[in-house]
């Protein structure tokens, strides 16, 4: 995405020659980026404040949604909640959540189109709604199972509850037309020579059923009930040293976690009876329609989790696909505890809820604390990038996971492009690239992980360049030099998005080894 931004803000705004997933995030990441980028230049710390702000702005939008209708003592205990369960997240969430963005700006656009429509009219936040979302399919197709859908279902459950079908149009039509809003906006910017979006992978039905049975167990350990589970998870790399939840944390995470359920399942009920029930309950003037955000919230929580369902692998490789769903039920945490807030006596239980409240929040306080105190698993990237340096190695190819982060860590001093090895012979990545960087240039070196990925290795590098000259090796990487310039070939055209059964990446986003 970093390097997305730099090239948008570069000025090649459609990207022309680029090849990315069905999340290239191009109408919602990149553009912060290739502001960040213009104002301070490509650097390292882009990797950290690009997820942060995303994280706070959907923080702000969630604590906003949260004290809708409620002020005083309800507004704030309901906006406190979704700041304890987010911006003090348990550590494995808290990894996906802010530590690598995952799909989040896409819930961000999803969220504030649910603001818009939370009256169920048409006017400007219908509009305002139907752009959002046809943005956010443009840039991440998730956003077809985080706000698309979740509007279709809400209108319908309006229609019921207020036994009308004008009460759910506003909802139904402004799916329908983001969608195909949506869908001209694609064909115009693929007529303009915009980036060409690749194929997405998708599970086969026993896969599907399997991801279904394992929903519950990684919600657990995302939200801190398991610990980090890292052999489950597979936060390999990015948590090596998660180890088991303290005890006292342990408990705190139930407790949070237990609200959530039954705030959920009190949102649950209320749609269910809402839509089954004889008549619907008549509004006085000007009350607000609070139950129509909580059931687009409720709703985008479980569809939310469907992309996981679908398009997770066999490993495990796919858990940042539930992170949105914990978002979403946070958020509508916030606004059920809003509301029930004043339903309490007076006296002593408000009292005693509040210190409970109060004592929960500071133990999530503390959990983030207790991350951060934890030692961070090593970073071998800014060793390698001071090694290619000193020794005038400023243009290579490598690996997917030594390629872009090299040329982002050195700040464009030293540019590694990603390669595969397809045939065993190594060829150019077309994922996550662009034709440019391969088309007619000539590298220094070839660089990769151990343990390899996508089998750039040492046979395959022989099978294409011969013998390597020079073998060295810096930390978990291979470097490997030839006494001639290197060569990659062509980069060739694919045809634009589609689904089929999977066999490799996992899904519509980068592809993922540990969930790095």
């Amino acid at each position: 995405m970093i390097l997305e931004g730099q090239a948008i803000g570069s000025g090649h705004l459609l990207l022309h020659g680029w090849s990315l997933t069905l999340a290239s995030y191009w109408t919602s990441d990149a553009p912060f980026y290739a502001v960040a980028v213009r104002l301070d230049g490509l650097r390292p710390g882009l990797l950290y404040l690009g997820p942060a702000v995303m994280g706070a702005l959907i923080i702000a939008a969630g604590v906003l949604i949260a004290r809708e209708g409620r002020r005083g003592a309800p507004g704030l205990a309901g906006g406190a909640t979704v700041v304890a369960l987010l911006a003090f997240a348990a550590p494995a969430l808290a990894f996906y959540f802010v530590g690598s963005g995952f799909h989040v700006s896409t819930a961000l656009y999803a969220l504030v189109a649910f603001a818009a429509l939370r009256r169920g009219r048409f006017g400007w936040g219908w509009a305002l709604a139907v752009v959002l979302l046809a943005l956010g399919m443009f840039g991440d197709l998730l956003i077809v199972a985080y706000g698309v859908a979740p509007l279709l279902l809400a209108g319908l459950v309006a229609a019921l509850r207020q036994r009308r079908w004008r009460s759910g149009a506003a909802d139904v039509s402004a799916a329908a037309a983001s969608v195909v809003l949506g869908e001209v906006a694609r064909r115009l910017f693929a007529a303009l020579g915009a980036f060409r979006s690749r194929t997405a992978s998708i599970g086969k039905p026993g896969q599907m059923l399997r991801n279904l049975e394992h929903v519950p167990t990684y919600v657990g350990d995302l939200v801190g009930l398991t610990g980090y589970a890292a052999d489950r998870i597979g936060l390999i790399g990015g948590l090596s040293n998660s180890g088991a939840v303290p005890l006292v944390l342990r408990g705190v995470y139930v407790v949070g976690t237990m609200c959530v359920l039954a705030c959920f399942l009190a949102a649950l009920a209320s749609l269910v009876t809402g839509a089954l029930g004889r008549r619907p309950r008549k509004l006085s003037t000007g009350e607000p329609e609070l139950w129509r955000l909580d059931d687009l919230l409720l709703i985008a929580t479980l569809c939310s989790v469907m992309p996981f369902v679908i398009l997770a692998r066999p490993d495990g490789a796919g858990v940042r696909y539930l992170t949105v769903s914990i978002v979403l039920a946070s958020v509508l945490t916030g606004r059920m505890i809003a509301r029930a807030w004043p339903k309490i006596p007076t006296g002593w239980p408000v009292r005693g809820l509040a210190i409970l409240g109060v004592a929960v929040s500071l133990g999530y306080a503390s959990g983030l604390g207790y991350a951060l105190s934890r030692p961070g698993p090593p970073d071998p990237v800014p060793s390698l990038v001071a090694w290619l340096e000193a020794h005038g190695l400023r243009s290579g190819i490598g690996d997917y996971w030594a390629a872009s982060i090299t040329t982002v860590e050195s700040s464009g001093a030293v540019t590694v492009r990603p390669v595969t090895a397809g045939g065993g012979e190594v060829r150019p990545m077309t994922n996550l690239s662009c034709a440019s960087w391969y088309a007619g240039q000539h590298f220094q070196f070839l660089v990769y992980e151990t343990p390899h990925f996508a089998d750039v290795d040492m046979r395959s590098a022989t099978k294409t360049w011969g013998a390597p000259k020079g073998i060295y090796v810096i930390g978990s990487y291979h470097v490997l030099v030839w006494g001639h310039r290197l060569t990659v070939g062509s980069f060739p055209r694919e045809s634009s998005a589609a689904f089929h059964v999977h066999k490799g990446l996992a899904g519509p986003g980068m592809p993922h080894r540990g969930e790095q």
